[in-house]
């Protein structure tokens, strides 16, 4: 009977935590998407959950011991980032010793880039690929999968990371959380955050001070790969997104209406 009571009360308890995180939803206006868009999830919440997820990147990647890579793509990388739609976070670029042409990033703001695909860019490419990745962050496509998706799952995760770091049944459940969001990321984006990202990476490497063409330039050698490859063990980055051709068309009218790049 005292251990029924006490999952109640801890359930009750539970849910009281879960309504307080809810009713802390926060409506804003977001300058990279144009739209006001609702999340429940802070920016000290998703930076805490990039920090998780990390962790199981880190188990599945190694991370490149060439200092000069490092140093170079985080130079190019907060360039981008400093004007980027979004500051209310700090970047951090890693580059992982793996020969797979991929990028991608994880919640708060973490982005990896491949030394496979380091390898065959030039600067304003590499530029313009942490660019996309940034616009991903920026107009927080992660951050609303992980709402739609995971919702509660999620929240709770975030909770027992606050409340209970030390205690094992927390530490698994943290896992399982940080091991899910993964996962999603992995999976991609929809074509819509796909070509949004390239029309913000357009965006930011133009204020960046570098040449916009980048974008249109590291998706021409993206299917030039592919097409080497017959369409099948292509760049990881295109894998679930087979319509290169229509994002190199929106790319080249994209930057063709920036200001002094007209055509």
């Amino acid at each position: 009977m005292f251990k029924r009571k006490l999952y109640l009360i801890m359930s009750y308890v539970l849910i009281a935590t879960l309504a307080a995180a809810l009713s802390g939803c926060t409506t804003l206006y977001n300058p990279a998407t144009g739209q006001k868009e609702t999340y429940f999830i802070s920016t000290a919440q998703e930076m805490a959950i990039g920090e998780n997820v990390e962790k199981e990147v880190l188990e599945t990647y190694k991370v490149s011991g060439d200092k000069k890579k490092q140093d170079y793509v985080d130079q190019i990388g907060q360039k981008v980032a400093s004007v980027s739609d979004r500051q209310d976070l700090d970047y951090k670029f890693v580059v992982l010793d793996d020969k797979e042409l991929n990028a991608f990033t994880i919640p708060g703001g973490i982005v990896y880039i491949n030394t496979g695909l380091l390898d065959i860019l030039n600067d304003d490419e590499v530029a313009a690929v942490l660019a996309h990745e940034i616009g991903h962050v920026a107009a927080r496509h992660s951050i609303k999968r992980i709402q739609s998706q995971l919702g509660y799952q999620l929240l709770l995760t975030v909770a027992v990371v606050s409340v209970n770091k030390n205690d094992p049944n927390a530490a698994k459940t943290v896992a399982q959380g940080s091991n899910a969001i993964f996962e999603l990321v992995q999976l991609g984006y929809s074509r819509r955050d796909e070509l949004l990202a390239d029309r913000l990476s357009i965006k930011y490497t133009y204020k960046a001070g570098y040449n916009p063409w980048g974008m249109v330039e590291a998706l021409k050698k993206l299917q030039a790969h592919s097409e080497e490859k017959g369409g099948w063990g292509g760049p990881v980055i295109l894998r679930s997104h087979p319509y290169i051709e229509d994002r190199i068309r929106a790319g080249i009218a994209e930057v063709g209406n920036l200001p002094e790049t007209k055509l």
